[in-house]
């Protein structure tokens, strides 16, 4: 229970940290709800009594004009406020969005592409989808419990005084019937409670099956049918009954499990209506025997009655609330794990030193790396010095740690062993932020997003326009956007503008160098950029890359081995660690790896 609340004490921390006007407005609207609930039983009773009581016509209408006047005032109190709270609820979906979107922004890379945490993502996206959001969960019982504590209170200064003339009367057993009557009343919202609790329960086992079954369910809608790409490998390969039994299966799975958590509630619902209704019965039941033996008025029989069945219902409310709140702590505790996750890698404070030639040194002593979770090495006490404001050809089999070395020159993962230097100094102890303004990288998974051209480019929304030309021409895209009636206001794919553009495969790759260029970061590192262009704009950009990256230092990681004779420097690395260096002059007439790479290739170029 202590750790239930711990959980709650944090996710409202979390919600009111942007949204505390909700919750003022939640207190507020309930406050006023449990008012105006029993207002109209109240009203009911004076009136039968002053009736009874022989009271005038003018009294009574008086006294009734009183009265609706009241209840229009609470009721209008309450609409008002209730309004407010419903159109900031409107947005709590949103809100945990936004939330989530943010922490995930600012995780370490490590954690993007770490299995566990995507695991605790997941599960939230099956919160929201079964749920509305564990922002969701965690308002709703708290307006529940709010809505039954206020009028809660507001009951029991009416039905406490009748209880105590009732029992405090000189008829024999009333007292004591009185006292079984709570005491009863009582054990039956326990009993709902409790059955509220292993609904609960039972309703978070099957929301842990609905989620592997969704994700798998999803995977095959959102990343096979969802878009064009897979259509030419379903049609070829004759996949659909593949894809079919992936989407259908799951479903059928899911309709099941969906099926079982519904005829659960069905069931539930019946217990609680079976019971409200035999507690109603015996609070007429009561009311009517205090009436029969003189000890309460006929309109006090309006009022107890009322208020009595109008208690139960809050106390049950409340006692709802209560359990909804202990299922919103059980999901909250994967919310707060995704929320909370400690960023592993340590962010120093020491500037980078600014330098007009954009000659830095770089040194890699004793480097190993193994991923967090794996036990293998994926480099291996490598030790480097790179000549800085070269061109340096990265080359290597599949598997050799090409890209993990780097990720680890960029900082998106930490060495495990070791340490890198920049002019000398470990590269963690630098300001994160200002490292990484040093790296202009076309990553070989590279996104374009469907905004604007300019934007892409500038990776933003202010545009410099003339970076943006000049970008664009060093890679080869002047003419092709100077011809475009928007030019870099032109939308990349037609997702927000019908007048967007579709791209082929090489434009987009030239955005992502363009990209790059406009960053004028001090290093300028491109895995495997010409991938999809074709042979004579490949030939283009390793014609004009010196005049691409300027005076920069160039890492140019790439399989096509005839690509790399522009470099002065090539790395050719094996099995975790750099076997061979030099120029292609040098490599290809020794004996090792890059001959014998650059021969398996070159045999395809011979006639």
């Amino acid at each position: 229970m202590k750790e239930d609340i711990k959980v709650l004490r944090q996710l409202f921390a979390l919600y009111a940290k942007n949204n505390r006007s909700t919750i003022v407005f939640c207190v507020l609207a309930n406050l006023f709800t449990g008012v105006k609930s029993y207002l109209p039983v109240m009203m009911l009773g004076v009136l039968v009594d002053e009736l009874l009581d022989g009271a005038a016509f003018a009294d009574l209408i008086r006294t009734l004009a009183i009265w609706l006047a009241v209840i229009f005032v609470v009721n209008t109190v309450a609409n008002i406020l209730r309004q407010q709270f419903d159109a900031r609820m409107e947005n709590i979906l949103e809100r945990q969005n936004l939330d989530m979107n943010e922490a995930g922004m600012a995780m370490d890379y490590e954690l993007l592409e770490n299995a566990q945490v995507q695991e605790k993502k997941r599960r939230q996206e099956q919160v929201v989808s079964r749920w509305g959001g564990i922002y969701w969960m965690l308002i709703w019982p708290f307006d529940d419990i709010l809505q039954g504590l206020f009028g809660l209170i507001t009951v029991l200064c009416v039905v406490v005084p009748l209880f105590v003339r009732i029992a405090g009367s000189s008829m024999a057993g009333f007292g004591l019937l009185s006292v079984g009557l709570i005491a009863f009343l009582l054990a039956c919202v326990w009993k709902m409670y409790r059955w509220g609790i292993r609904t609960n329960e039972q309703t978070k086992k099957d929301d842990d099956a609905l989620a592997g079954l969704s994700r798998s369910r999803d995977y095959f809608l959102q990343s096979v049918l969802s878009g064009t790409e897979s259509g030419k490998d379903l049609r070829i390969f004759a996949q659909e009954d593949l894809v079919e039994e992936g989407v259908c299966g799951n479903e059928e799975a899911i309709g099941k499990c969906w099926r079982a958590m519904e005829k659960d509630r069905l069931v539930m619902r019946a217990k609680r209506e079976s019971v409200s209704a035999f507690d109603t019965g015996c609070i007429y039941l009561y009311t009517a025997l205090c009436a029969w033996a003189g000890l309460i008025s006929i309109g006090s029989v309006v009022r107890c009655a009322g208020s009595v069945l109008q208690c139960v219902q809050d106390i049950n409310l409340l006692m709802i609330g209560i359990g909804a709140f202990k299922n919103a702590a059980g999901f909250g505790r994967d919310y707060l794990d995704y929320m909370n996750v400690k960023n592993p890698l340590y962010k120093g404070s020491l500037p980078v030193e600014k330098r007009r030639d954009d000659r830095f040194l770089v040194e890699f002593a004793h480097v190993s790396f193994k991923y967090p979770g794996s036990e293998t090495y994926v480099l291996r006490d490598l030790n480097l010095s790179l000549d800085i404001g070269e061109r340096c050809a990265i080359v290597g089999r599949n598997g050799s740690g090409k890209t993990t070395f780097i990720k680890l020159l960029c900082r998106l993962y930490d060495v495990t062993e070791g340490i890198i230097k920049l002019n000398g100094i470990d590269i963690r102890k630098y300001d994160y932020e200002d490292y990484l303004r040093l790296f202009s990288v076309v990553f070989q998974d590279y996104r374009i997003f469907s905004l604007k051209a300019g934007e892409n480019i500038a990776a933003g929304e202010d545009v410099d326009e003339e970076r943006a030309w000049d970008a664009l021409t060093r890679v080869g895209l002047k003419e092709r956007f100077e011809e475009l009636p928007q030019g870099l206001d032109t939308f990349v794919g037609k997702e927000f503008d019908e007048s967007g553009v579709n791209f082929s495969g090489g434009e987009r790759q030239k955005m992502a160098i363009a990209r790059a260029i406009y960053k004028a970061g001090a290093f300028v590192i491109m895995d495997e950029p010409t991938a999809a262009l074709d042979p004579v704009s490949e030939c283009q950009v390793y014609a004009g890359f010196d005049k691409m990256v300027g005076r920069k230092t160039a890492f140019y990681i790439s399989h096509r081995l005839a690509s790399c004779r522009f470099c002065q420097d090539i790395l050719v690395f094996d099995n975790g660690n750099v076997v061979q260096r030099g120029s292609h002059e040098e490599l290809v007439v020794q004996e090792g790896l890059y001959r014998e790479l650059w021969e398996a290739q070159a045999q395809y170029y011979t006639v």
